[in-house]
This record gives structure tokens, sequence and C-alpha cells, in this order.
């Protein structure tokens, strides 16, 4: 159980993140996503909804992730489409009909393309120049609230 003090403090990072590209002043960010796969794509949509700045680096030049790079004949999944389907918006849900029950990998990323532009999601994705990332860690742990 979360005590009620930790529930009620204001979500915001302790952390600002930087991004730049050549010959441009840093963008700050409250965070960062490496990938603009389903994962990537969910975890841009939620932080967005909580009112973060946000941005999405991806190597690629368009969003899917692993449907994004492996285009390989025959792709496509093992389990029904709508398992692939995000459950956050009924919109969405409505909007997209898989046309098989196991959708191929083109109609994977063309669900993802839906999604992200639908939600205009690519207005916060970085795309194709990003040539690598860099990790520095805290040289302390970030405070915590105490837990009572």
């Amino acid at each position: 159980m979360i005590p009620k003090a930790v529930a009620a403090a204001p979500l915001r990072p302790r952390k600002e993140y930087s991004v730049t590209e050549t010959g441009e002043e840093p963008q700050v960010f409250d965070a960062i996503v490496v990938g603009a796969g389903f994962g990537g794509l969910c975890a841009l949509y939620r932080l967005r909804e909580c009112g973060f700045r946000v941005r999405v680096l991806e190597k690629g030049d368009g969003v899917g992730g692993t449907w994004y790079w492996n285009r390989y004949p025959g792709a496509r999944v093992d389990v029904h489409g709508i398992e692939y389907s995000y459950s956050f918006s009924d919109e969405i849900q409505r909007e997209w009909d898989w046309s098989e029950v196991m959708p191929t990998q083109p109609e994977i990323e063309r669900y993802l393309n839906f999604v992200a532009d639908r939600l205009d999601l690519r207005r916060d994705i970085q795309f194709d120049n990003v040539r690598s990332y860099f990790w520095q860690p805290l040289a302390s742990p970030p405070c915590r609230p105490p837990i009572r």
C-alpha cells in the first residue's frame, strides 16, 4: 500500500534530460524513451497524458520497432491481432479492423503508423538521426521519500 503522502505527491521527474541535434540548442525533456516500437509508443502516450515533456529517440526512419526492422517474407504474429492492439484507446479499437486473425508484418507496421498518426505521436519522436546513446549514472542515488 502506498502512503497517502507519497500517492498525493505531484508527478514530476527528479531530473531533466536534454537532446540536441548538430548545431541546435539542446531541448529539455522530463523523460527520454528509446525506440518507437509498441512499448515506446505506449510510453510516449502515457507520459504525455501525465503532462511530461517527453522525446522518443528512434534509430530508424519510421515507427514499429521489431515490426519496422524485421521485414522478412512470412513474418507475422502468432496470436490474435487484437492482442497487439492498444487497449488504452477505445477510438483506436473501434477504428482499426484487422484483416486477418494473425496479421502479417506489413499489417502490424500499418497499425503502428495508424496509431502514431491518430494520436499525433510523431511530433515527439526523433527519427533517423540517432548515432549513439550515452548513459551517465548518477554519482549518488536520487532522494526517495520515506515509506512509513
